[in-house]
């Protein structure tokens, strides 16, 4: 089929402006026809990539790029998990090139976590619409490295994922990039969701590798139960055995580029999903962590109710404060601590509350949980929430704490000028707290109920001797956890609960448990005051 001689669009030749007719023949219609109806057949036949060795060849689809074009187009929300240089862009690349030029009227934006990263798939597209035929061509109206738009009144648009950035657009197919490392997921995905239920031939594409038992993870799981069960997404599964020319010699020459890091290879290229690498809880129990968590019986504006009270229940209340500017976050959990395993009664999460507010909702949930005692973390602008809820509030059930030498801090039954009104988190006390979280955790005396608890225990990592939220994470609610296990080995929470946390985590002698301690960072340097740093 000869090509027929077009106006260029803008001095393009590869391009062609509007309102260009085309000569119809049979075999042409009948052509188009074939295309229209079947995606792989379309991208194998005129699609063009850039090969890496080879320059620009025709695109020929792997099976399970197959696949997933079939999957893509035959279901509204699809989830793939894949391993990496697996040519999932590709495929996104020809799914999306297929609906804009047989479908009229539709909006497609391409989403990653940085906007730089969306605009280059963007360019893929665009190289490969510059290589189709022109009879397989919309005229262009727009050309431009974030959006282009064809003469059908379709177009494609790329951005990074923020809560912004697609407000106000009518999306049908809208697709995610490496969907596990977006930030801020559920908000982000809140702010574009009535972008696509307002229709109901509307597309979600999810494509990432995983990284740690996040949001995608979650996803994941649940697109994966039973169809009565699941969450309506439809999954797809691509490891590296399954890309054709990856054998047991290329598995052990990617094995050396990245230092034989075996658990870093099962994430990237079996796709398994783990902690991240050193997490301070295990990823075997990070994983059922993720399967347990559970809906709040009330959810307002941040404060979570997971148990009801119970009469002649004790509830302990600990209390992380940040300054409420849109960074780190003010938390705190309540905690049933009448038996073990103690349960996570209440949690409260926010960014943008003051400390002045904040007081009122701690105060306000600790006495409708049987006026819970109170440990507030008084490192920085903690000391006003403290002194707020004891001269305010006249609150009675405030815990203090004092210097005792080695260990760092106690819990005081009284307050001094030499007192704080809460407690320091210095290194002792942050290392002997997660110590005993560990614990708690992996041998299941703390149920976690709360999604969000469990999102940053899987990026709290070991920095140093210490441990923090990984670069971009925050960790304000595993914090809060930290200081509650620090709690529950001192004299006052065993006298209160009858309760000996550490004997009944572990059957060993006092020197056994100390030198459990000692990997954590348990030193004396004779600084035992000095704070750490948040």
């Amino acid at each position: 089929m000869s090509e027929v001689r077009f106006k260029a669009y803008r001095g393009n030749p590869n391009l062609k402006r509007e309102n260009q007719a085309i000569e119809w023949t049979p075999e042409l219609l009948e052509e188009y026809i074939k295309c229209s109806n079947d995606v792989v057949y379309f991208a194998e036949k005129y699609m063009k990539i850039i090969h890496v060795d080879r320059g620009l060849i025709p695109y020929t689809m792997y099976d399970y790029q197959k696949e997933i074009a079939n999957k893509i187009v035959n279901n509204r929300y699809n989830i793939t998990c894949c391993a990496r240089q697996s040519g999932k862009t590709t495929t996104v690349v020809a799914v999306v090139l297929w609906y804009v030029i047989f479908n009229s009227e539709k909006t497609v934006a391409l989403l990653a976590n940085k906007g730089e990263t969306a605009r280059e798939i963007l360019g893929r597209v665009r190289l490969a619409y510059q290589h189709l035929p022109k009879w397989l061509q919309h005229g262009v109206r727009e050309w431009n490295k974030g959006s282009v738009e064809f003469e059908n009144n379709s177009r494609i648009i790329a951005a990074a994922t923020s809560s912004h950035t697609i407000r106000g657009y009518s999306i049908s197919l809208l697709y995610i990039d490496e969907c596990a490392f977006v930030e801020n997921f559920d908000e982000f995905f809140a702010s574009v969701a009535p972008t696509i239920v307002s229709g109901t031939q509307t597309k979600v594409v999810l494509v990432s590798t995983p990284n740690g038992m996040n949001h995608f993870y979650d996803l994941w799981i649940n697109a994966n139960k039973p169809e009565d069960q699941n969450n309506g997404y439809v999954p797809t599964l691509v490891t590296w055995q399954d890309v054709p020319g990856r054998d047991e010699e290329w598995r052990i020459n990617t094995l050396k580029t990245i230092n034989y890091d075996q658990e870093k290879f099962d994430q990237e290229y079996n796709c398994e999903f783990h902690g991240s690498t050193n997490t301070l809880i295990a990823g075997w129990k990070l994983k059922e962590l993720m399967h347990r968590y559970k809906q709040p019986l009330t959810s307002v504006n941040g404060l979570n109710q997971y148990q009801t009270v119970e009469k002649d229940h004790s509830y302990v209340c600990v209390v992380d404060v940040s300054r409420g500017k849109g960074l780190d976050y003010s938390a705190f959990h309540i905690i049933d601590v009448s038996t073990m395993p103690y349960k996570q009664s209440c949690t409260f999460r926010s960014n943008t509350i003051t400390p002045i507010d904040y007081v009122d909702i701690i105060m306000h949930a600790c006495k409708n949980y049987n006026d819970a005692y109170v440990l507030v973390e008084v490192n920085d602008v903690g000391e006003q929430v403290a002194t707020s809820l004891a001269y305010d509030y006249s609150y009675d059930n405030i815990l203090y704490t004092k210097n005792t030498g080695r260990l760092g801090k106690s819990i005081s039954q009284g307050f001094s000028p030499s007192i704080d009104r809460g407690v320091r988190t210095t290194k002792v006390v942050k290392a002997i707290g997660c110590s005993t979280l560990k614990l708690m955790i992996e041998q299941n005396q703390l149920e976690i109920y709360d999604k969000e608890t469990v999102i940053e225990l899987g990026t709290f990592s070991k920095k140093n001797k210490s441990y923090e939220a990984e670069e971009g994470k925050h960790d304000d609610l595993v914090m809060g956890l930290v200081l509650f296990a620090w709690l529950s080995d001192q004299q006052f929470f065993k006298d209160h609960t009858n309760i000996n946390t550490l004997m009944q985590l572990r059957d060993k002698t006092d020197e056994e448990i100390l030198a459990d301690l000692m990997p954590f960072g348990f030193v004396d340097d004779g600084r035992n005051g000095l704070p750490v740093e948040d």
